[in-house]
C-alpha cells in the first residue's frame, strides 16, 4: 500500500503548527521557473548560450575568413562549466589567429579563488583545482590583474574545451514527471518562508550487472550550508523532507551519479504556508473625470523630486507634494509601442512589440472604461497611439495624431497642443458626464527643439551649438557625429527645457481644470511610457538596452481629497497601473492583468511586506532579436541573444549582463557568471517567462503597412530612417 497520503497529511500537520496563513502546495515543475539541466560537456557553447558550459562575458563577434568567430576583451574574460564530479580538470582554449606582440602571463580565478598566472599562449590551458563544488563554475582569465592582450591583431578562438567530462545523462520533463539518467543534475530554485516541506516520489531505475547508479536530492541555502534531503539507495521510493524551517533562497538540485538507466521523480512539490497579506479595502468610488497624462521618453531621474535639476518640473513636483508618488517604478520596455500596449493591455510583450496590436489581443483599458460609462477619448502627438497600431480601441474619439510643431516658431509644443485637443473634448463633454482622458504629449521625447524661454533656460553658458534634432541624434548614436563634452551638456539642456515646457503647460491645465470640476472630482495619473539614454552607457535615444535610465519612469497619483499625500518606495511597474485602474471601476472582479493593483499601497494600508521579493520583467521587444530583463529588489539579470545591447555609440558586446543593484545603481560592474543563488533565480524565472509567451504573442499578429501621413510623423520622431 502506498504511504504516500499518510506521509503528505504528516507534513501538513507539521506546516499547521507554524504561525501563518493557509497551507499550499507548489508543484516543482510550476511554468514559473525554468529548471536549470547540468550536464558535463567537453565542447564550450559560444554566446548567447545560457547552457552551463559556456563562454560568458568578455566575447565578441568577429568574422574572420569569411565565419563567424570570436575575439577576448583584452581586461577580463569569463567561462562557466558544469562539475558534477571533484577531479582535476583542464580548460584549453585554442586560437586560429595568435600574434602576442609580448610574452604575457594571465591571472586565473576558478570558483572565485584565485589560482596563479596563466601562460597566455597558443594553446591556452587553465588547470581546474580538483576540489570544486557541484554545479556552475565560473573560470575567469584577467581577474582584474590590468594587463592587456597585446598584438595588432586579437586572437580568435578556434576551439575550447574542458576534459574530462563525463558521460552526459539525458534528462527529460513530463507533466508532472522528472526522467533523469546520470550523469546530470536538476536544479530548482525557489523561494521559501518558515517551515517548508518537499513531497513526491522517486522510481529507482532497473538495474543491470555491475551498475551502480545513485540518486540524491539535496538543498543548498545562499550562505552556501547543504544539506541532503533524499538518497536512492538508502531510503524507500515515497520522499517527505523538511527544509529545516528556513527562508530564503534554496537551491533544489536533483543529482544522477554512476551508471546504470535513468530514474524517475514524479510529482515533486513543495508544501509550505502562504502568507497572508492584509485584506485590502476596495478602491474609493471612480471620480468624474480620469486624467491620464503620458510624458514620452522622460527618465525618472529629471523629475525635480526624484533627483532632478532644480526648477525643471515644478508643477509635477507639485503633484508628488500633494499626492502620491512612486520612487521605484518601471516600464516594461523601453520604447513608445510595446510600453502603451502594456499600459492599455495589462500584459508585456517579449517580442513582436513594435506590431500592431490585433482585436484578439485582449480587452483594452480604454474598453474598460468605456463599459463602465465613461466617455472616452485619446490625443496623443505619438503617432503610435493610434488606430494605425491598434492602440485607440475602445477611445470614442482618437485621432491619427495631434500635431507637435508650433505652426508660428516652428518648435517642439506638443503640450499645448494636445491639451487644447483635450479641453475642447471636455468642453463637449461637459462636467457632468463622466470621461477618461488619454492625453499623450511627445516631451521631452526627440527632437530636443523646445520653444522660448526654455530653449536658452538650460543651455546658457555652455560652449556648444549642436542642435537637438532626430537627425542629428540619429548621426551622433551611429558614430557620424561625435559629441564633445559640451555638445553632451547642451543636448541634456535641450531635453531639460523641452521637459520644463510641457511642465508649464501642465501648470495651465491644472489651473483650467481645477476651475471647471469640483474637489476629488479629478483623479490624475501621471507617469511615461519609457526613460532616454543622455549618454548613460555611451549611448542616445531609446529602445536598444534594458539599463534602468529607459525604464526607471516617474508615477504620480493626484486626488486631493480622496488619496492622502504620501510616497511609496517599493518596486512597482507599468502593469501594476494597469491593474490599478482596472481595479478603480472593477473592484470585486477577477484580476484581468498581469499586474497587481497598487490601491493598498495607495490607501497607506500598508501591505508592503506583500510587495518584496517580486521579480520584475522588461523586454526591448521591437527588435528583431529582442533582449530580456528580470530583477528583484537587490538583483538585475539582462540577456541579449542579439549579443549585446545598443546600437552604434555605446554598444556593448556582452550577451548577459548581472549587476548587483544595492553596491552598483548606476550598472557599471557586469558580474554575468557569479555563482550567487538569486542570479540563478532570477535566470530560471526569465526563462519561463519568455517560454510561457509562446502561447500567446500575437501568433494573428502582422507588421501592416501603415499610411505615408503616419510614416512622415513617426520619421520626425526618428523611428524610420
Amino acid at each position: 500500500m502506498s504511504t504516500r497520503l499518510p506521509l503528505a497529511l504528516a507534513g501538513l500537520v507539521a506546516l499547521t503548527g507554524c504561525n501563518g496563513g493557509e497551507v499550499v502546495e507548489r508543484p516543482l515543475l510550476d511554468g514559473l521557473h525554468e529548471p536549470d539541466v547540468l550536464v558535463e560537456r567537453a565542447s564550450l557553447e559560444p554566446p548567447p548560450s545560457l547552457a552551463p558550459n559556456r563562454f560568458v562575458r568578455g566575447w565578441h563577434p568577429f568574422k574572420f575568413q569569411g565565419k563567424s568567430a570570436l575575439v577576448p576583451r583584452p581586461e577580463e574574460v569569463v567561462f562557466e562549466l558544469a562539475n558534477l564530479k571533484s577531479r582535476k580538470r583542464q580548460l584549453t582554449l585554442r586560437f586560429s589567429h595568435f600574434e602576442p606582440s609580448v610574452a604575457i602571463d594571465r591571472r586565473a580565478c576558478v570558483d572565485g579563488v584565485d589560482i596563479g598566472p596563466v601562460p597566455f599562449a597558443n594553446p591556452l590551458s587553465v588547470p581546474l583545482p580538483a576540489e570544486l563544488p557541484a554545479g556552475r563554475i565560473a573560470v575567469t582569465l584577467g581577474c582584474g590583474d590590468g594587463a592587456k592582450l597585446g598584438g595588432d591583431r586579437p586572437p580568435v578562438v578556434a576551439a575550447a574545451f574542458v576534459r574530462p567530462a563525463l558521460p552526459a545523462g539525458e534528462v527529460t520533463f513530463e507533466p508532472g514527471k522528472i526522467v533523469q539518467a546520470p550523469w546530470s543534475a536538476v536544479d530548482f530554485v525557489r523561494r521559501v518562508e518558515g517551515a517548508s516541506r518537499i513531497l513526491g516520489r522517486f522510481r529507482p531505475p532497473s538495474r543491470g550487472a555491475g551498475e551502480s547508479p545513485r540518486y540524491e536530492l539535496s538543498a543548498e541555502w545562499e550562505d552556501g550550508t547543504v544539506e541532503t534531503l533524499y538518497e536512492w539507495p538508502g531510503q524507500g521510493e515515497e520522499l517527505d523532507a523538511a527544509l529545516g524551517g528556513r527562508s530564503g533562497l534554496v537551491r533544489l538540485r536533483l543529482t544522477a551519479a554512476g551508471e546504470g538507466g535513468p530514474g524517475r521523480w514524479e510529482d515533486l512539490r513543495l508544501v509550505e504556508r502562504e502568507r497572508q497579506p492584509p485584506v485590502a479595502e476596495p478602491p474609493p468610488p471612480a471620480p468624474k473625470l480620469v486624467l491620464f497624462y503620458v510624458l514620452d521618453a522622460l527618465r525618472a531621474d529629471e523629475v525635480g523630486h526624484l533627483g532632478g535639476v532644480e526648477g525643471v518640473t515644478p508643477t509635477i513636483d507639485r503633484l508628488a507634494a500633494e499626492g502620491v508618488t512612486f520612487t521605484d517604478h518601471f516600464t516594461v520596455a523601453p520604447n513608445t509601442m510595446p510600453s502603451t500596449k502594456a499600459l492599455f493591455t495589462g500584459r508585456a510583450f517579449r517580442t513582436k512589440g513594435g506590431w500592431k496590436l490585433p482585436p484578439g489581443a485582449g480587452r483594452t483599458l480604454a474598453e474598460a472604461w468605456l463599459a463602465a460609462g465613461y466617455h472616452t477619448a485619446a490625443f496623443s502627438a505619438n503617432a503610435f497611439v493610434s488606430e494605425e497600431f491598434g492602440l485607440a480601441r475602445g477611445f470614442e474619439l482618437a485621432p491619427r495624431a495631434v500635431s507637435w510643431v508650433d505652426d508660428d516658431t516652428g518648435k517642439v509644443a506638443s503640450a499645448q497642443r494636445v491639451h487644447r485637443f483635450g479641453l475642447r473634448w471636455l468642453d463637449r463633454l461637459g462636467t457632468e458626464d463622466p470621461g477618461f482622458l488619454y492625453l499623450h504629449t511627445v516631451h521631452p521625447h526627440n527632437p530636443y527643439d523646445p520653444p522660448e524661454p526654455f530653449r536658452g533656460r538650460f543651455t546658457a553658458g555652455i560652449d556648444s551649438q549642436i542642435d537637438g534634432s532626430s537627425r542629428t541624434l540619429a548621426d551622433i548614436k551611429h558614430k557620424r557625429i561625435e559629441a564633445s563634452p559640451a555638445d553632451r551638456e547642451r543636448l541634456k539642456g535641450l531635453y531639460r527645457g523641452g521637459l520644463a515646457y510641457n511642465d508649464a503647460e501642465l501648470a495651465r491645465l491644472l489651473e483650467i481644470l481645477e476651475e471647471r470640476y469640483a474637489p476629488g472630482e479629478v483623479l490624475i495619473v501621471l507617469t511615461s511610457d519609457h526613460g532616454e539614454e543622455l549618454f548613460d552607457h555611451g549611448g542616445v535615444l531609446h529602445g536598444y538596452t534594458l539599463y534602468d535610465e529607459q525604464l526607471h519612469v516617474p508615477l504620480v497619483f493626484w486626488w486631493p481629497g480622496v488619496i492622502e499625500p504620501g510616497v511609496v518606495e517599493r518596486p512597482t511597474d507599468s502593469l501594476d497601473l494597469h491593474a490599478t485602474l482596472l481595479k478603480l471601476i472593477e473592484p470585486g472582479a477577477e484580476p484581468a492583468s498581469e499586474g497587481r493593483s497598487l490601491w493598498p499601497l495607495l490607501s497607506g494600508a500598508g501591505a508592503e511586506a506583500d510587495w518584496q521579493d517580486r521579480v520584475r520583467f522588461a523586454s526591448a521587444s521591437s527588435l528583431e532579436n529582442p533582449i530580456f530583463m528580470a530583477r528583484s529588489d537587490g538583483m538585475k539579470l539582462i540577456w541579449a541573444p542579439r549579443f549585446g545591447m545598443g546600437q552604434g555609440l555605446g554598444r556593448t558586446r556582452d550577451s548577459e549582463y548581472l549587476f548587483d543593484l544595492a553596491s552598483d545603481p548606476g550598472e557599471t560592474r557586469n558580474l554575468a557568471g557569479s555563482s550567487v543563488l538569486e542570479a540563478a533565480w532570477l535566470r530560471a524565472r526569465m526563462l519561463a517567462w519568455i517560454e510561457r509567451e509562446q502561447l500567446h504573442d500575437l501568433e494573428d499578429a502582422s507588421p501592416d503597412e501603415v499610411d505615408e501621413e503616419t510614416k512622415r510623423r513617426l520619421r520626425a520622431l526618428g523611428y524610420l530612417d
